[in-house]
């Protein structure tokens, strides 16, 4: 029995030493300073972000113009290719954009493929807007790179599922699911990080225009929640890298700041946050 008491104690040690070593560094405020910052670009509007393929979608419900044969989104700075599909009723687009100056302060050029299809009042495919109850927007494949003075933001894969209803007012609502991973690196004054992270976003009944993309900075209303995972590299000037992970949950909703624009007001780890919807950018960060 006597015997045995050093081998319970070593398997004691090396337990307690697993249990140190799965351990997680608890997050700073600067670190979810850093996964905000990623956040709001990951939705931001002129960043090709999550605001920029909804605002695409409501466009769907815009009253057709010039050759109605070939309806789809309204993306500012975007060259389109359409087919459809008369089996399904359903439209094909790749889009090919950029905005922005490559040497200016602010960049983008993205890619989107993405499908689409008009139904009537009892959810049947129609080739035309004119008519519509409602309207389907998914994207199925995208690249994306963004430039800004905090950093650059390069995509990994992005798929969505959106629904457009409330086509014939003003506001059209939509409501879907959005899942995004994506690299983001930042350089500040506290050196350099990188967040490699994966969002999964749900949106619950987001309104905004259905013409003019540009005008939901003023328009937007509805909420967005979802998870924030990720990992987060820490490469301070001088010092050594360190990594943390990063798991929570968020929301977003809309509230109106002086001069009429609305913000994008985060929650992320219990931490408030606002951020301007068209470039991303945090206010205090």
């Amino acid at each position: 029995m006597t015997r045995l008491l050093p081998l319970a104690a070593l398997a004691l040690l090396l337990a307690a030493c697993d249990a140190t070593d799965t351990s997680s560094p608890a997050l700073s405020d600067a670190d979810l300073d850093d996964a905000a910052t990623v956040l709001a670009s990951a939705i931001a509007l002129d960043a090709g972000g999550l605001l920029e393929d909804v605002a695409a979608s409501a466009s769907l419900a815009a009253p057709a113009s010039g050759d109605a044969r070939h309806p789809g989104p309204d993306r500012p700075g975007c060259r389109a290719d359409r087919t459809y599909d008369e089996a399904d009723g359903l439209w094909t687009a790749v889009f090919d954009c950029e905005r922005g100056d490559p040497q200016g302060r602010f960049y983008a050029s993205f890619e989107r493929t993405a499908t689409y299809r008009f139904l009537d009042a009892a959810g049947q495919p129609q080739p035309e807007r004119a008519g519509a109850a409602s309207a389907e927007y998914a994207v199925l494949s995208a690249e994306n790179l963004f430039r800004s003075p905090r950093g650059v933001h390069a995509l990994q894969s992005l798929t969505s599922d959106f629904t457009v209803t409330d086509l014939d007012t003003e506001l059209v609502t939509v409501n879907g699911t959005v899942q995004r991973a994506a690299t983001d690196t930042l350089r500040g004054r506290r050196g350099e990080r990188t967040l490699a992270y994966e969002l999964d976003a749900t949106l619950d009944d987001v309104r905004g225009p259905r013409v003019a993309p540009r005008r939901w900075r003023q328009a937007v209303e509805g909420t967005i929640s979802g998870t924030l995972r990720a990992t987060l590299t820490r490469t301070p000037t001088g010092g050594p890298s360190s990594s943390v992970e990063i798991d929570e949950a968020f929301t977003i909703s809309f509230p109106v700041r002086a001069g009429g624009d609305r913000v994008a007001q985060i929650v992320l780890g219990g931490r408030p946050y606002r951020a301007d919807v068209e470039t991303g950018e945090v206010e205090g960060l």
